[in-house]
């Protein structure tokens, strides 16, 4: 009876130094992002934040890094994303947003969830969002296919990640195929959408609705998901959404 005290309170207290480190780390995150994104991500505030966040990331060491795609596409999506509201009230706010998406990455990375691959399509999803608004502020008439592809690979990463999480996938040439095929509609509606005249937060709010339908229907297709209600269901939820970003977009032609 004395044994099985000893390990389950050796347990807890494992598991409360765990909780403590994943919440140190991310405190220790948000300090240096807040702080070099105030100085305006010059070379040396990037070298910096990307040593910092690289070791709170990395450590401990493993074979292998399940979140290292959504890390790495974290950290300049975060930089960039820093840099262009520098000297904003946005500043602050945007440091938490990306923090929140660094400790569930960290903590998903740790196991240290249970949900392992719903936590890692929440915080996707919250990547997605500033890539699209990164996107469609950006200048087209420079680079347009740079910055088009760029969005392409984010796109494949983060969807063959976030497959390769779901325990039910044991072919990672599946997964590839798989979110190739996503990726490559969600570019093909990041074209159509960038033509339409709804400004740059509608646009990058239709575009996380294309990638949360995409995303469900590639998941729910290799579980053998997919039937009448759930497409009603998903249906109806796309329409409303839909039709909330129509009705509060300004709709105005740029000559």
């Amino acid at each position: 009876m004395e044994e099985k005290l000893k390990s389950v309170l050796g347990s807890l207290l494992q598991k409360y130094r765990n909780q403590l480190s994943l919440f140190l780390k991310t405190v220790l995150f948000a300090v240096f992002l807040f702080v070099c994104g105030s100085g305006g991500f010059y070379i040396l505030d990037s070298l910096i934040f990307l040593v910092v966040a690289t070791a709170l990331y990395s450590r401990p060491l493993l074979e292998r890094y399940p979140t290292k795609s959504a890390f790495f596409v974290l950290l300049p999506t975060a930089m960039i994303s820093l840099q262009m509201i520098e000297g904003t009230s946005l500043v602050l706010p945007a440091t938490i947003f990306f923090s929140v998406v660094f400790y569930l990455i960290l903590g998903i990375k740790n196991f240290m969830f249970i949900r392992r691959s719903r936590l890692y399509y929440v915080s996707a999803l919250m990547l997605f969002y500033p890539v699209f608004n990164l996107f469609f502020l950006a200048d087209k008439s420079e680079l347009f296919l740079v910055k088009y592809g760029l969005v392409f690979l984010t796109s494949y990463l983060l969807l063959r990640e976030w497959l390769a999480l779901i325990s039910t996938f044991q072919y990672p040439e599946r997964e590839r195929v798989a979110a190739l095929l996503g990726a490559f509609l969600l570019l093909q509606l990041l074209w159509a959408t960038a033509l339409l005249p709804i400004g740059f937060l509608n646009s990058a709010n239709l575009m996380l609705l294309f990638t949360f339908v995409i995303a469900e229907l590639l998941v729910n297709h290799f579980l053998g998901t997919i039937n009448k209600n759930f497409l009603i269901q998903h249906g109806v939820f796309f329409g409303i959404l839909f039709a909330i970003i129509y009705w509060t977009s300004s709709w105005v032609l740029k000559y």
